[in-house]
């Protein structure tokens, strides 16, 4: 579980459990600001006509790269100049609105990875999360996880391990060299292992939802906004945010749930349709053009900037399949959500 932790967004740390508000036709209204570790950094974005057709052009086929640096170091030529909301606007066109299927379980499959300090190279360690969330009322949730291993990240990482008499584990380090509580990497995949949790509801917002309301979210984009905003203002503030902070906060915010709806949840195809659109709407996003994630899969990439207090950014992309519209992975410059699959399953979980 501790897996699962580490690929918590940041800005939802701080976000108790509460019970679901009702769903508003309005945004909620401003309210006394609480703290956050990370604000947006946020940048005028020109208004253009969206041009559904020009998503394929967006990804071109490319020979996957000979070597696989970070998770945010795979960008390829972009085919010609496009922007976010002409990505985003054409992934919400190429979802598919059909109805869904049902099932006894929602089951996604995540792989993770990241980039961990191990002295004096880094290395690049993989981990798979299976979720089944359980859809009857009462349900649980299983958590499969594994390791699948870890290697030298980059080329000049791999020279410095060879000379290091190549080793199969690592003792992680932290700050000034420190060990980083006793914890060590092995080159080798680990057995799996699977935990059971009686609680089977979502999370979105801060909030625990049932089946029924995740199936029941807004499928107009400023509804969804609307919602997420009031999940998230229902919080409390600690009042010393000024308009213009809430403003960048909830950009932010947005961002991060977007995520969680396009990739975790099983949200109505219509649901996801209305992420985008809402995604599209939002200042700050910058298109990359053709990139790959961590899987080496073709995608358009969308990127944004968190800031953090000390003014210092972590920028964050988002891989979007140009021809189904699916989201593919979320990726930082140390780490990477990459989305496997998600379905509906009548099977049974796996069991401890």
């Amino acid at each position: 579980m501790q897996l699962i932790a580490e690929a918590r967004p940041a800005v939802l740390d701080d976000a108790p459990d509460r019970t679901a508000p009702p769903f508003s036709d309005q945004p909620a209204s401003v309210r006394p600001a609480r703290s956050a570790a990370r604000r947006l950094v946020l940048a005028g974005l020109p208004t253009v006509a969206a041009v559904v057709a020009g998503m394929a052009v967006v990804v071109a086929a490319a020979n996957p790269p000979a070597e696989s640096p970070s998770p945010t170091d795979r960008s390829v030529a972009s085919a010609q100049p496009v922007t976010a909301r002409d990505i985003l606007l054409a992934a919400a066109e190429k979802t598919t609105t059909s109805a869904p299927t049902t099932g006894d379980y929602w089951v996604t499959t995540v792989e993770l990875h990241h980039v961990y300090d191990v002295g004096d190279y880094q290395v690049l360690g993989r981990s798979e999360v299976q979720t089944w969330h359980a859809l009857g009322s009462g349900g649980d949730v299983t958590s499969v996880v594994r390791w699948l291993g870890a290697a030298p990240a980059t080329d000049a990482d791999r020279a410095t391990w060879r000379a290091a008499g190549s080793p199969t584990k690592w003792a992680l380090t932290g700050p000034e060299g420190r060990r980083s509580g006793g914890r060590e990497l092995s080159a080798a995949p680990g057995p799996r292992e699977v935990s059971v949790m009686s609680d089977g509801t979502f999370e979105l917002g801060g909030t625990r939802l049932t089946n029924a309301q995740v199936r029941a979210l807004p499928t107009d984009p400023d509804r969804l906004k609307a919602y997420l905003i009031e999940l998230d203002d229902t919080t409390g503030r600690n009042g010393t945010w000024t308009p213009d902070q809430i403003a960048q906060w909830r950009v932010e915010m947005l961002f991060s749930q977007s995520w969680i709806l396009l990739s975790q949840l099983p949200v109505a195809p219509s649901v996801r349709v209305a992420t985008y659109r809402m995604l599209a709407g939002l200042p700050g996003l910058t298109a990359e053009g053709n990139v790959r994630d961590a899987k080496d899969r073709a995608g358009a990439g969308i990127s944004y900037a968190y800031r953090n207090e000390d003014g210092s950014s972590v920028g964050t992309r988002l891989v979007i399949d140009p021809d189904s519209g699916s989201l593919l992975a979320r990726q930082e410059k140390s780490e990477a959500s990459v989305l496997i699959g998600s379905h509906f399953s009548n099977a049974a979980p796996p069991r401890p």
